[in-house]
């Protein structure tokens, strides 16, 4: 579990689904491409095994995705975390906040915690984000956590092109 002032990131629950679910379905955030899913959308089901797949990367991985919850109101309003990309051998950080909560710094702050998380309790070297080239919000975020642009390059899964943004282990 983390905390920051304002959100708590801890490992996601059953629970959590129904608030997942919501998120990475809002129209509007499929609309801009925000999520890459592999299937439509699906029921409450299909949320709830993948937060059984966000639990079995940590048993696995040692690190993860964890729910993000806003402290002020108890509210599950994201996700952030890591990613292990076995085709590209490489740690993905990603995140998605819900709509209602854009503009607040959410993201950002989560992300930032996250990468401190991991210089602490890891020993990942390297993190990478993929972002969509018009997602100017996701690039932003991506700074403000301490990534810096790396290089384009090409989504695995869909084959679309991604500015890759990345940090690497400060020097001790």
């Amino acid at each position: 579990m983390i905390e920051t002032s304002r959100l708590l990131l801890r490992l996601p629950e059953a629970p959590d689904a129904q608030a997942l679910m919501e998120i990475h379905q809002d129209p509007e955030v499929l609309e801009q491409g925000l999520v890459t899913l592999t299937a439509p959308p699906g029921g409450i089901e299909v949320a709830l095994r993948n937060v059984d797949r966000m639990l079995r990367h940590w048993k696995h991985y040692n690190y993860g995705q964890w729910s993000v919850v806003e402290r002020a109101t108890d509210q599950v309003i994201g996700c952030v975390g890591f990613y292990y990309r076995e085709e590209q051998s490489e740690i993905e950080l990603g995140w998605i906040i819900r709509r209602s909560h854009w503009g607040n710094g959410f993201a950002s702050e989560a992300a930032k915690a996250a990468i401190d998380w991991a210089w602490q309790t890891t020993k990942i070297d390297h993190i990478v984000s993929l972002i969509r080239p018009d997602d100017a919000r996701s690039m932003r975020v991506a700074e403000k956590s301490g990534q810096r642009f790396e290089r384009e390059g090409i989504e695995p899964r869909n084959r679309e092109r991604r500015s890759i943004f990345g940090i690497y282990r400060p020097a001790s």
